[in-house]
């Protein structure tokens, strides 16, 4: 089927847009990767859409855009907070909820609704996050619920999937009112420019954000441009993440229309195993095998759903 393979591709287009922002968070200005990278990422959509001639659009389009643009930004905005204040396995498998809170959403905005089989599916994928928390220390069954609370990336992820199940169906309704590529492209845009103009005031009501790190410590930190001498080490992974955005949103959005929401969305998370592997084996994260075993369920409810719902 097509849209199982076009969500995959989604799926490994958005773990490598994580990993590439996990990386520098901590070197680089996470808005300026976004701003250039979103920016780029529209600009790529902009220009193959206009090789296929641009759509006309429904009345509902502009409303959809806008509500999912803010409610991207919002979501961005507390990614960066998420990835640097938590292990990246330990963090991005809390959008494993997104399916769960589409279950509602969905049918709420675009009344599209799971079958039995697909609910069962989102409950492993619960019982999953379940088992991601689970540690050494934990002694009370109640102890990995209280883990997660007390983890302030695991809860600022949390959050995100619940805007995410929010603002996909704004997605599917942006698609429904053009095509896959045009409205994503202005939708990526928005959330660009808006990052590019966050910047440029951080640059012009801070002075200190213009300087560059003494020479005893080059290492850039959260919060400052890069020196002239270190553009290049800015742009190379804002290219990637213009790339690899555009292709998750046009692959994404081509699977919408052949497949409801909350399916394609927990093929999509299959992303996960790729970023817990990578957290583990480049960031060199602790108690891989629980959280494995925790992702792994969470890609085993996403199997259940593909299979059987």
């Amino acid at each position: 089927m097509l849209w199982i393979l076009l969500a995959l591709m989604g799926a490994v287009a958005n773990a490598a847009y994580f990993i590439i922002i996990k990386k520098n968070i901590n070197i680089l200005e996470p808005r300026v990767l976004t701003a250039v990278g979103f920016s780029l990422g529209g600009l790529l959509l902009f220009s193959y859409s206009a090789l296929r001639s641009f759509p006309a659009l429904g009345q509902d389009f502009f409303l959809a855009v806008v509500i999912t643009s803010i409610l991207n930004i919002i979501a961005q905005s507390l990614i960066f907070m998420a990835l640097s204040s938590s292990d990246l396995s330990l963090s991005v498998p809390m959008l494993s909820f997104t399916p769960a809170f589409l279950i509602v959403t969905s049918y709420l905005l675009l009344h599209e609704l799971p079958s039995i089989f697909g609910i069962a599916g989102i409950c492993i994928i619960v019982c999953g996050s379940y088992v991601l928390n689970i540690s050494e220390q934990h002694n009370h069954f109640a102890d990995p619920i209280r883990s997660m609370i007390r983890n302030r990336g695991s809860w600022y992820m949390l959050i995100v999937a619940l805007i995410f199940s929010v603002s996909i169906n704004f997605d599917k309704i942006v698609l429904i009112n053009s095509d896959p590529i045009f409205g994503m492209a202005l939708t990526l845009s928005l959330i660009g420019w808006y990052f590019l103009l966050i910047s440029a005031y951080s640059v012009f009501s801070r002075r200190e954000a213009l300087l560059c790190q003494p020479p005893d410590n080059p290492a850039l930190v959260t919060g400052t441009i890069a020196c002239p001498s270190r553009v290049l080490s800015v742009i190379v992974p804002a290219l990637l993440i213009g790339l690899f955005v555009a292709i998750e949103a046009a692959s994404i959005n081509t699977a919408y229309t052949l497949q409801i929401v909350p399916y394609v969305i927990a093929i999509k998370r299959l992303s996960i195993i790729i970023m817990v592997l990578y957290g583990t084996i480049i960031f060199s994260e602790n108690e891989i095998k629980k959280r494995l075993t925790g992702a792994a369920l969470m890609v085993a409810g996403a199997v259940i759903i593909l299979l059987f719902a």
